[in-house]
């Protein structure tokens, strides 16, 4: 009966691994991008998707200029996060996950985008 119990438990301990080691792998990859009614928004989301990420930075770093509200400056933030991280520019990324969750901590793609960085950098370590 403990040998059965034991290699459920490893079996259970593996699975987890596999599972947590996929997961880990995908998330590297994927940064969100979230529009807002803002014309530079938009379009900085649209550059995102089209892989022009320093336009994405250009059009989300306007938006900022045009007086958001914080929730609307928030998913700028977190855009900025995203095309930051895919120009490998890890500093800048990391400040504006933080300003996106500063302004709403529970910004859904603002979390993701912080633990997709996270996981980058310690790939890259």
């Amino acid at each position: 009966m403990l040998n059965v119990m034991k290699t459920c438990a490893i079996a259970g301990a593996t699975a987890l691994a596999m599972t947590t080691t996929a997961f880990a792998a995908d998330s590297a990859a994927e940064f969100t991008m979230k529009r807002t009614t803002n014309a530079h928004v938009k379009m900085s989301v649209k550059a995102f998707k089209k892989g022009d990420y320093e336009r994405a930075v250009r059009f989300s770093e306007t938006a900022l200029t045009k007086g958001l509200s914080e929730s609307r400056q928030a998913i700028v933030q977190s855009n900025l996060c995203a095309s930051y991280a895919m120009l490998n520019d890890t500093a800048q990324a990391a400040q504006a996950c933080a300003a996106a969750l500063a302004l709403n901590p529970e910004l859904e793609e603002a979390k993701a985008n912080q633990t997709a960085l996270n996981i980058r950098l310690v790939e890259n370590k």
